[in-house]
């Protein structure tokens, strides 16, 4: 019941809502909701009283297991390391095999895509970068041989171009949106007619 039997329309601030983490009812209920405040200190629930429906609130305190339980949670929010954007530097060890393997990240609620590199998309794997923020893809990238399809003793072998694609399209299927950053399939091409110098080391 309220202190008094009536107040002043400005001693009551009407139609508040909290989404939690606020205020709880006199059994220790943490409350969710619409409700309203007196100059008295008084908080009710519901938008205005209302004498049947209307429970009386306060400050929301949390039990000593529920503090430990925030602190863990806190502490291991903070562990995870921040992904930083890599470009692929291309050696002649990579030309030779005719192939890289580029790493992806992308933020789970935004279109976010970031290309990392093998060190940072191993963190992803053991979880210092936070798995439930970013999903992770790595995809082969060709960056040798013939761009176009070709027939080869009645076989049709595909050309970077047409592999790449295939590649960026079962990429789309985990991390949608990454067409739109990998819009260039001969990015990092390099012809197959190069030399690789020879080895002074040999």
């Amino acid at each position: 019941m309220r202190n008094r039997l009536h107040y002043t329309p400005n001693q009551i601030t009407l139609n508040l809502y909290t989404t939690g983490s606020q205020w709880m009812t006199d059994d220790g209920v943490e409350f969710i909701g619409p409700y309203h405040t007196y100059t008295t200190g008084e908080i009710y629930s519901e938008s205005k009283w209302n004498a049947k429906t209307s429970k009386k609130l306060m400050p929301l305190v949390l039990h000593a297991t529920d503090n430990h339980v925030y602190k863990q949670l806190k502490t291991v929010q903070t562990k995870f390391d921040n992904p930083q954007p890599i470009q692929p530097v291309i050696t002649e060890q990579d030309k030779a095999t005719g192939f890289i393997t580029r790493y992806f990240l992308k933020k789970t609620n935004e279109y976010v895509i970031t290309e990392i590199d093998e060190p940072q998309y191993d963190k992803w794997v053991i979880q210092e970068i936070d798995s439930y923020i970013w999903t992770a893809k790595k995809i082969t990238w060709y960056i040798t041989g013939n761009l176009h399809d070709a027939m080869q003793n009645g076989v049709l072998a595909l050309g970077v171009i047409e592999k790449n694609f295939q590649e960026i399209r079962k990429a789309e299927m985990e991390l949608p949106g990454i067409s739109l950053i990998l819009t260039n399939p001969i990015q990092y091409y390099s012809d197959s007619d190069f030399v690789i110098p020879k080895d002074i080391n040999s």
